[in-house]
């Protein structure tokens, strides 16, 4: 079988619908890439999100993953990859981790990107117990704000012991970026000026390409 993101041994995935990726998403990945050591972190745009069905600010999926390129060039160890759009439908990780486990077999290290906010919600994920076994969790936790206990109980209930486990082992402290895509659109539909929170090159694409209803900037 062909490797789909060539020959590597411990790597990160970052998905999600990157509607549009930003500053935010980028320092995620690099903090995470070098505290457990990766040798790459891929950013990898959903088809369509299934916690975000029917948003009808989702930009299509082919600019959403030009947006990502543009993103991390010339960024060290980060690349795109277009596996979740090859498939029709909803992009569940699960799917996702099945297709890279079959490839790159179980000797290799393949961690999946989250943030500290999504781990409430990873119970609800499909075929969550399948997916804990064929791939391992990188949670990035705020240091200014780190996960509660509270968060951790309700993960040992729904998912056991052993997965609480090994999702605590998979905590990376980092500093966050506090920038949302939600706020991002909000200032380009309003024609407000974007502080610095897309690289240049994506907002330059969001401009001439007229996505989420682009205003031109205010003087």
């Amino acid at each position: 079988m062909t490797l789909p993101l060539g020959p590597l041994q411990r790597f990160g995935i970052l998905g999600g619908s990157f509607n549009p990726v930003h500053v935010g998403h980028l320092s995620i990945a690099q903090q995470v890439l070098n505290a457990i050591a990766l040798e790459k972190v891929f950013f990898m745009p959903a088809q369509l999100n299934p916690h975000k069905a029917g948003d009808p600010e989702l930009a299509p999926p082919l600019d959403r993953l030009e947006m990502c390129r543009l993103a991390v060039r010339n960024m060290k160890g980060m690349e795109v990859s277009d596996l979740e759009l090859q498939r029709p439908g909803p992009s569940y990780t699960v799917d996702t981790a099945r297709t890279l486990r079959a490839a790159y077999g179980p000797g290799a290290r393949i961690f999946f990107l989250i943030g500290s906010d999504s781990l409430a919600d990873l119970p609800n994920w499909r075929e969550v117990q399948e997916l804990l076994k064929l791939a391992d969790f990188a949670v990035a936790d705020r240091r200014e704000a780190p996960l509660i206990e509270a968060v951790w109980r309700e993960v040992r209930a729904q998912l056991g012991a052993e997965n609480e486990k090994k999702l605590r082992a998979g905590v990376v402290p980092i500093e966050r970026v506090d920038v949302s895509s939600t706020q991002i659109r909000m200032l380009l539909r309003q024609g407000e000026k974007i502080p610095g929170y897309l690289r240049r090159d994506v907002e330059q694409y969001i401009r001439r390409k007229g996505l989420y209803g682009t205003a031109n900037p205010k003087s």
